[in-house]
């Protein structure tokens, strides 16, 4: 996964959003802000099975304006049991490998209403891209065969959000984004592969072919294809909302 163009790519959507919403921005600052910039951490990434703890910066470069940047770093953790049942072939057998992880960044381009950023209430254009991956391998308990899953999705999209950000000391403030609402286009592959010598590899397609199509939503419009011993699915490109939500303790400096 190459990071940097997805960041250049965030960086654009963000500059022109905020771009069309300067031109109408009444909350016109000169003032250079005390504070400038913040680093902080988001506890509750760490609690959640998210696959991932987030880890953000803020770049006040005017009184009521700042850049802020959200990013969820990969943590390894299991497979949700709503993914396991949908992606699953049979059920049968003893899992030895279950792993699930994400990658998230959120661009922000903050206007503070109150003309005294990072602090106060805000509204924020944003730029988003989201990575999952997931990886689930299950051993016959007979044969000691194993069939492995694997699944990575992307996803990209531009949204709003509001929230407020309020000190708790000098140089501690803790930052809310109470709401935010976006729409992301998302697309993903399937893999699906097997140790077995005596694999049939048109009976494990067609295996294959009968689980994707209970999947929820898309099911109907996915197709299990051979790819020399391995079955793929390509997931269609899609136009999903999203919601997020996020509480982060930052130092500011």
């Amino acid at each position: 996964m190459k990071v940097q163009p997805i960041l250049l790519t965030l960086a654009l959507c963000a500059f022109s959003a905020s771009a069309l919403l300067a031109q109408n921005n009444r909350w016109d600052y000169d003032d250079e802000p005390e504070q400038k910039w913040s680093v902080g951490l988001a506890p509750f990434s760490l609690l959640l099975p998210s696959g991932k703890f987030n880890v953000r910066g803020e770049w006040a470069y005017a009184s009521n304006k700042s850049l802020s940047l959200l990013i969820g770093i990969p943590r390894p953790t299991k497979m949700p049991n709503l993914l396991e049942n949908n992606f699953d072939l049979t059920g049968e057998g003893k899992t030895v490998k279950n792993r699930y992880s994400s990658f998230g960044a959120v661009l922000e381009n903050r206007f503070y209403l109150g003309g005294k950023a990072p602090r106060g209430f805000y509204l924020a254009p944003y730029a988003r891209y989201n990575h999952f991956s997931l990886a689930r391998t299950t051993q016959d308990t007979e044969n000691q065969y194993a069939t492995t899953f694997k699944g990575a999705v992307n996803g990209i999209g531009i949204g709003g959000a509001m929230g407020f950000q309020f000190r708790l000391g000098d140089h501690i403030t803790m930052d809310a984004t109470i709401v935010g609402l976006d729409f992301k286009w998302m697309r993903g592959t399937l893999t699906y592969s097997t140790n077995n010598p005596n694999n049939d590899v048109s009976a494990f397609r067609d295996e294959v072919q009968a689980a994707v199509e209970d999947i929820p939503i898309i099911g109907s419009k996915l197709s299990a294809a051979i790819d020399g011993d391995k079955i793929k699915v390509h997931t269609p490109g899609a136009a999903l909302p999203g919601y997020r939500f996020n509480l982060s303790v930052n130092y500011v400096f």
